[in-house]
Order: C-alpha cells, then sequence, then structure tokens
C-alpha cells in the first residue's frame, strides 16, 4: 500500500494553534482532545487520503479539494503525486470556499 506525506501548509498550522486557543479559553479540559482527533485524523491521511469527499463548491471544484470532518471541524486537503497537502483546518461554519480561493492566489 502506497504511503503519502501528509504536509500541513502555514495556515493550516496557523489553524491549529486559533482552534486550540479558542477552545482552552472555552474549555480546557476539551482543548487537548479535540486537537488529537483532528491530528489523528490527519495521520490516517498517510494511508487512506481518498476516502476524504470532494468538493462540490463550483468555484473550487478545479482545484480537486478534498475533506476531511472531524466534527465540528473540517480538514481541506488536495492530493498531489504522492502527498496530501492540507491547507487549511476550519469550524464547518465558516465560509470555506472564500478562504480556500483566497489560498490559491
Amino acid at each position: 500500500m502506497e504511503r503519502y506525506n501528509v504536509e500541513l501548509l502555514p495556515a493550516a498550522y496557523s489553524d491549529l494553534d486559533e482552534i486550540f486557543d479558542y477552545i482552552m479559553a472555552e474549555n480546557p479540559q476539551a482543548a487537548d482532545g479535540i486537537l488529537e482527533s483532528i491530528i489523528q485524523s490527519l495521520h490516517r491521511l498517510e494511508s487512506y487520503p481518498h476516502p476524504g469527499a470532494p468538493l462540490f463548491d463550483r468555484s473550487l471544484k478545479n482545484f480537486n479539494f478534498r475533506m476531511v470532518i472531524v466534527d465540528p471541524y473540517v480538514a481541506f486537503y488536495r492530493i498531489i503525486e504522492s502527498k496530501v497537502i492540507v491547507y487549511r483546518i476550519l469550524h464547518g461554519a465558516r465560509n470555506y470556499s472564500h478562504l480556500l480561493r483566497d489560498s490559491q492566489k
């Protein structure tokens, strides 16, 4: 089975920091658990990157983004050769299409 390298772009690392800081302020006991759930989901992409759902947003379809949901967060990534590149990790209620389009400029 092919293994993929999972790489987080700086914006994705920043998103993780923001998620942790936000949850830490509201519920310190939950902050580590949510961050660990997100990281475990990203590690699974090393072996299984294709089950992530493709995005159906017309403005993003050409970029071949996929997403993996770690409720209530969504990690957006692309598979490029043997790499999984994670662009953003956002709360599901955010306007992801606008943020992802900006990341492609």
